[in-house]
């Protein structure tokens, strides 16, 4: 039953309001439909006639008059005795029972109700100890072999209460219903999905604008929905209502204590759901004032359809918050009602300034970055062992640079820096080496940003690495050697993203730690005086662990990061070559091919300071092979005194590429 409303609207019909697509059907069906007529098919059904509420039917959901935020289940037994029915129109008497926990209470009702030839019935309740009436809407509807009236109610004064059944007739001489109870129910079960979504509500003469509100359905049980809303001048409102398996809908608000109530219907799904809905007045006619309210597509399906799946957790985590109190009166609600009013591209691309910086692939720019430095320890072992027991210092300045591309909708970077080597290392007698290292790099790391791809996520992290090592090689037969080496170090990350739709940045600093162990097995073949092949096998392990952080400056979009891990082991095949220019320069080249035997790079898992579920973001999908190349130019200037200059590069088919050049000084000590 939906209650008097407490002033007259205008009765014409409104020209020109008509929803687009399968809604007008929905206009012409519970809007439009004609008066009770002559002779009406339903005057032999209603005719000194008696209807209950059958017991699964009994859940009915009660508030107090100030708010329906948090209503309560109770059962409702309500009890019809109609009169005659001519053409449509009848009377009758009605007795509801309601069981409030242990408290039952009783009221008396007089009935004049109206149906149209198609089944729509309209009723006006009027209290026999005199006050507003109360009118109710609904439907006939065959259920099974018996005839029974869909029925919508709210009514009450200081306790309001929302009802939905079927109401069956019954020969009082032969069947006594059942009493008022509070029953376990599951009906209605398609519109479950309502539960915990925010909606768009135009509503020009309830708002007295075009503008749409906001509210979100906080609750759904058998058919019951409540939640909170916003008008779009920023009044608060609390929302009660239902929903009848068919669709049909009975949408009431209390605004600043006053009661409004739609009626209408509903279609579609948890992606496009409409309602539309029609205002009635205390005749039970209806006004021709139409209401719109449009379910908010799931952020994810959006996110998805424009490709950056690496945004998909963050938009599961952002929709659900925008469901909730928290997205519309809390921290988050200026992130969601923004997000609310965008769609397509500029929403996926607003969500995706929302992830960890560089779509939470730092630690895999800071992997990337540390085997290039890896390079330089390979390089140092490639040379050849000094026939004597000599000790050599080194320095190595390095730079350089490369890019990761976009991949499976993970969005990529490129990075720039230099830095700087140093080590010393003693040779045995031909036999071998053993030697130590220390190096640093700085490395900025930016992120790509596509439009295209819907990817608006500018952010950047400045890396900053200091490793130490150590290295050494062992002779094994004549032209075969053993080599092996281990780094270790840390690297000291800052990282800064913007936020553009919210219009703020967030930084945030963490470090994270680095091992590499490697081994190689080479053979040493000399072709000529001038061109010596050596080529290998080898095995080189990276792990980097990166602890979590927690970034400062955007305020509820603030992340709170957890530590990620990077692991990979590459076998490698490999060929190097040396070929002597003269007695004092000499041309070094090698090329490897390796595969990652681990492949092991994981999402990052963060949460919003403002609230929400923590979202993992996905790493990109990579791929395992790894192509390596360089060369270089060796020229002894004295007997203790070796320069060389090199460039190295590395590549992988899955839009990865680094390129390095170095110089390096040797001295004998």
């Amino acid at each position: 039953m939906v209650k008097a409303v407490r002033r007259q609207r205008r009765g014409a019909h409104r020209a020109g309001q008509r929803a687009a697509g399968g809604m007008a059907a929905l206009i012409g069906t519970l809007f439009l439909s004609p008066a009770a007529q002559a002779q009406s098919i339903w005057d032999p059904v209603l005719s000194n006639s008696y209807w209950y509420v059958t017991v699964p039917q009994m859940l009915a959901y009660a508030a107090p008059s100030t708010s329906f935020a948090n209503p309560l289940p109770i059962g409702d037994q309500t009890l019809w005795a109609l009169g005659t029915s001519t053409d449509g129109v009848f009377t009758g008497t009605s007795t509801g029972t309601l069981a409030i926990g242990p408290i039952i209470s009783t009221s008396e009702l007089t009935i004049q109700g109206t149906v149209t030839p198609a089944g729509q019935i309209t009723m006006v309740f009027t209290s026999t100890d005199g006050g507003p009436g109360t009118i109710g809407l609904g439907q006939m509807t065959q259920i099974g072999d018996a005839t029974s009236m869909e029925m919508q109610m709210i009514i009450g004064t200081d306790l309001l209460v929302s009802h939905w059944a079927y109401m069956l007739p019954y020969d009082p001489d032969v069947f006594t219903p059942p009493e008022a109870q509070v029953v376990p129910s599951n009906l209605s079960p398609q519109w479950a999905w309502s539960q915990g979504t925010p909606w768009r509500i135009v509503s020009p003469e309830a708002f007295g604008t075009t503008q749409p509100g906001t509210f979100i359905i906080t609750g759904y049980k058998s058919g019951y929905f409540w939640g909170e809303g916003l008008r779009p001048d920023g009044t608060a409102f609390t929302l009660l209502g239902s929903i009848t398996p068919e669709g049909r809908v009975l949408f009431n608000t209390i605004t600043d204590g006053e009661l409004a109530s739609l009626y209408g219907g509903i279609e579609g799904d948890a992606s496009n759901a409409q309602m539309l809905l029609g205002t009635y007045d205390s005749s039970a006619v209806f006004t021709g004032d139409i209401t719109n309210a449009t379910v908010v597509r799931p952020y994810a399906q959006t996110v998805a359809a424009t490709g950056t799946t690496a945004a998909v957790g963050a938009a599961r985590t952002l929709y659900a918050v925008a469901g909730t109190t928290n997205g519309l009166f809390g921290a988050m609600a200026p992130v969601t009602l923004t997000l609310n009013d965008l769609s397509g591209p500029a929403l996926s691309g607003a969500i995706s300034q929302t992830l960890p910086v560089l779509a939470g692939a730092a630690t895999e720019a800071t992997a990337n970055v540390q085997r290039m430095l890896g390079q330089v320890v390979t390089e140092r072992l490639d040379g050849p062992d000094r026939p004597d027991s000599t000790t050599q210092a080194w320095v190595r300045p390095l730079g350089g640079g490369g890019q990761q591309g976009a991949i499976g909708g993970v969005p990529g970077y490129s990075f720039d820096g230099g830095g700087a080597a140093f080590g010393v290392d003693r040779s045995f007698d031909g036999q071998g080496r053993a030697g130590a290292l220390f190096a640093f790099t700085s490395t900025s790391v930016t992120a790509d940003t596509d439009a295209a791809r819907a990817n608006l996520a500018a952010g950047s992290a400045n890396l900053r690495s200091y490793v130490l090592g150590a290295y050494g090689t062992t002779a094994l037969a004549e032209g075969l050697d053993l080599a092996a080496y281990a780094n270790g170090g840390l690297v000291d990350t800052d990282t800064s993203r913007s936020i553009g739709f919210a219009g703020v940045a967030a930084t945030g600093d963490y470090q994270s730690r680095v091992l590499q162990l490697g081994a190689r097995l080479r053979a040493t073949m000399p072709i000529d005086d001038s061109l010596t092949l050596m080529p290998a096998v080898r095995l080189d392990f990276l792990g980097v662990d990166a602890d979590s952080y927690r970034e400062t400056g955007a305020g509820p979009l603030d992340l709170a990061v957890e530590g990620q891990t990077t692991r990979e082991l590459f076998l490698s095949g490999e060929i190097a070559l040396r070929y002597a220019l003269t007695d004092t320069l000499a041309l070094t080249a090698r090329g490897a091919i390796g595969y990652d035997l681990l492949g092991d790079t994981e999402g990052v898992t963060a949460a919003f300071a403002g609230g929400g579920d923590p979202f993992v973001t996905p790493g990109a999908d990579l791929s395992p092979w790894l192509f390596t190349a360089g060369v270089g130019l060796i020229a002894h200037g004295t007997e203790r005194l070796t320069f060389e200059a090199r460039y190295d590069v590395q590549a992988s088919p899955s839009a990865y590429l680094n390129q390095t050049g170095s110089v390096a000084v040797k001295w004998r000590l």
